[in-house]
């Protein structure tokens, strides 16, 4: 995508994007081009989210990762971030679980000090279904299985506690595969665990200008039934380069706005953000929501997520397992 003009500009709505991978992981350009993409198209937050995945599936390797690059990784976010005092960057990962790999993962995102962390399943049973090679592969002969397993997976990453937003929901699909079952029941109970956890989850724009499917993750029925579960939006646009920053994000807000969504989480202080297809209009109410400070009121699930984020800034570990504790118990009493 070439340089923004001003009719670009303004077509972008102000909200964060909160997907862009660099040449940490699978990204091509560095960590200042997608900054500079984000000041150029006037969003309010970026933040970087390169891939994390347990030593087992080799993606140090594919990516030409050298040993202790997660800690240039962190220290170049900072310093971009320190550097650029007009945009927050924010520190990010999109950490892959895999059920047989998740102490590793939860060890690692325990030791650093990431603003947020998205939760990915791209391998089910060892078929990384989201490669160019797979889209043809024999394993999609049961696309019911490959889905039923992707959500059974997703569900046991939900449950883990361990992160603040799932990403692109209903991946599998990203080929234009389609599941003959009702996964209805499925769906729902990982929507659930997604609530109870205080998760947020992405509308992401990849599908809808950069894969097959030509649809958002996640698909319509599934954002209302979020919704309706009380979880928060953000948005990312799963940029693998500098232009794709922010892409398509006039379609998500409009999307989010057609699922009943007002507001989106902003990820820097876990508050409200309002929500509009044209940035001029909602400029007072934007503005508005970022003075007081107010946290999400219409729902326990944002308030889970404020407090958790609190009692992290505090470094109250203690506090953090009480937060756990606490509505787990709840959930179970039939909160």
């Amino acid at each position: 995508m070439p340089g923004s003009s001003s009719g670009e500009r303004r077509a972008v709505p102000p909200v964060p994007d909160y997907h862009v991978h660099s040449r940490f992981s699978d990204g091509r350009d560095d960590l200042e081009g997608c900054v500079r993409r984000a000041l150029e198209l006037g969003l309010p937050e970026l933040g970087f989210a390169d891939h994390l995945a347990p030593a087992c599936l080799g993606e140090d390797e594919y990516f030409g990762r050298k040993a202790g690059w997660l800690d240039a990784y962190v220290e170049a976010v900072r310093r971009l971030a320190a550097r650029h005092p007009e945009l927050p960057v924010l520190l990010g990962v999109e950490a892959e679980f895999l059920p047989e790999a998740a102490a590793e993962t939860l060890t690692t995102l325990a030791a650093y000090p990431f603003d947020y962390t998205l939760c990915a399943v791209h391998y089910v049973d060892g078929f990384s279904f989201d490669e160019s090679e797979s889209r043809e592969a024999e394993r999609w002969h049961d696309v019911d299985h490959i889905f039923h397993r992707y959500y059974e997976t997703l569900l046991a990453a939900v449950r883990t506690r361990a992160f603040d937003v799932v990403a692109h929901f209903d991946l599998p699909k990203l080929w234009g595969y389609r599941p003959a079952a009702d996964l209805t029941e499925l769906e729902e109970e990982v929507l659930g665990e997604a609530a109870t956890a205080g998760m947020a989850i992405e509308i992401n724009t990849a599908g809808l200008d950069r894969q097959p499917v030509g649809e958002a993750y996640p698909a319509l029925d599934l954002l209302v039934r979020a919704r309706a579960t009380g979880i928060p939006i953000v948005f990312g646009s799963d940029a693998h380069g500098a232009g794709e920053v922010g892409s398509s994000f006039g379609h998500a807000v409009a999307l989010a706005r057609q699922a009943g969504y007002a507001t989106s989480l902003r990820l820097s202080d876990r508050c409200d953000s309002a929500l509009c297809v044209n940035p001029q209009a909602c400029r007072g109410d934007a503005s508005r929501l970022s003075r007081n400070g107010n946290g999400r009121s219409v729902g326990p699930v944002t308030a889970r997520i404020r407090e958790r984020y609190l009692a992290m800034l505090r470094g109250d570990r203690e506090g953090h397992e009480r937060y756990l504790t606490r509505f787990a118990d709840e959930e179970e009493g039939g909160q």
